[in-house]
């Protein structure tokens, strides 16, 4: 059997599990199998978790250039073939506290964050809504409920920017709204990016 690796979201990571077998209602995980990624949704789980899940897969597809083959798992249906892949895969209650919190969909709160790279990993994580967050290192989101923006820094590197253009698009979709996703490069910021900062 291939070595399989197995990541839970946790908070905006993907942090690797040490006991591959134990997968939470409430939670999301991508499972690498090689060329096939699984992405396994807990029934219980949040869209924040489910689109950074699906986020995640396409990043590590990127990697293996297109050739990965990447399958979603609902949570309590899964075939066999993925039960096969670990030698004692069960479900638990766990359930990690999503990132999109439900005060920003009831207020529209404006949102921002940060995607950068640690080694080969691409990390997405919330940062205060303040310009003085904006590093020129690296990409960061900007939500302003009825546009997403991505602000790529000088300094940021391809992957980050290509990693910031998939997360926008992903979070856009997950969101189902009419949001706009404009590219605001630094030095380049338009009026209306600059206003949605206190």
């Amino acid at each position: 059997m291939s070595t399989i690796t197995v990541f839970h979201i946790q908070k905006g990571r993907l942090v690797r599990m040490p006991d591959p077998g134990a997968f939470g209602r409430g939670d999301c995980y991508l499972v690498d199998a090689g060329l096939k990624i699984y992405l396994w949704i807990g029934p219980k789980s949040t869209a924040d978790e489910k689109f950074l899940t699906a986020a995640s897969a396409v990043m590590s597809d990127a990697d293996r250039e297109g050739k990965g083959d990447i399958d979603r798992i609902e949570g309590g249906n899964e075939p066999e073939e993925f039960k096969a892949l670990f030698d004692d895969f069960r479900l638990t209650d766990e359930d990690t506290e999503g990132i999109l919190k439900k005060v920003h969909l009831e207020t529209h709160e404006y949102k921002l964050w940060r995607v950068h790279r640690e080694g080969d990993e691409t990390f997405f994580a919330e940062v205060p809504m303040n310009k003085d967050s904006l590093k020129t290192d690296d990409v960061f989101i900007l939500d302003t409920w009825d546009d997403i923006f991505v602000w790529r820094g000088k300094g940021a590197s391809a992957r980050e920017k290509f990693d910031g253009n998939i997360l926008a698009r992903r979070y856009d979709a997950e969101r189902a709204g009419v949001q706009d996703i404009e590219l605001i490069e630094e030095g380049e910021e338009s009026e209306e990016f600059l206003k949605a900062f206190p």
